[in-house]
């Protein structure tokens, strides 16, 4: 794992981590994560993720730890789906990552499925963020339409997002947690300066 600069940040302080006190600078853009059903079912079933950066622990186990890591860094998580309740709460009962996530929003839940934005302005509101606080991870392109029409960077697992996505990634294990969220930042402070800078009205641009 590479060094990385640590320093004080407008997020709250990580609670019961190595990095008590302290977070990246970067993290201040991000506060969520959204992620599709089929990404986190793929991830704890994954039998190539990295297992250089999680010694001994399955992929279960490893996606299970990043989410805990998460939740003391005070970036807040949710499960977005077409998918009715009773199927996305058992498939991560049965996982036992139910209880990981902040927030599940479902087909019970609004009047209009992916691609549509509802589910991911919904969760976005649940979780008191804007757009631009948070990163959704999707599979699939209505998942990416979605996203994308709400204002949401949007990570996709390839291939069948290839070119759609603002930045494609094939799990979300493949580095330590830390180097995934600050390549994210860094992608999305890209993509959101040239949004801005191509229409100054434009709601995908970082407030000066």
């Amino acid at each position: 794992m590479s060094p990385v600069s640590y320093g004080p940040s407008d997020i709250n302080n990580p609670r019961g981590t190595p990095f008590a006190g302290m977070v990246p600078e970067s993290f201040w853009l991000t506060k969520a994560l959204l992620f599709d059903l089929e990404w986190i079912l793929r991830d704890a079933q994954n039998p190539h993720f990295n297992k250089a950066d999680y010694p001994g622990e399955s992929p279960l186990a490893a996606l299970k730890h990043c989410l805990r890591l998460l939740r003391g860094f005070e970036i807040r998580t949710a499960v977005t789906s077409n998918l009715d309740q009773k199927t996305v709460v058992g498939k991560l009962a049965r996982l036992n990552l139910a209880e990981d996530f902040d927030n599940i929003r479902c087909f019970e839940d609004v009047a209009e499925l992916k691609p549509k934005t509802e589910l991911h302005l919904l969760s976005m509101d649940m979780l008191g963020v804007k757009p631009l606080r948070a990163v959704a991870f999707e599979t699939d392109l209505d998942g990416v339409k979605a996203a994308r029409a709400a204002g949401v960077f949007c990570v996709g697992m390839p291939p069948q997002v290839d070119g759609q996505a603002d930045m494609k990634m094939d799990s979300f294990l493949d580095k330590p947690l830390i180097q995934i969220l600050e390549k994210i930042d860094q992608q999305k402070r890209s993509v959101f300066s040239k949004a801005s800078k191509a229409s100054p009205d434009n709601s995908r641009r970082i407030p000066g």
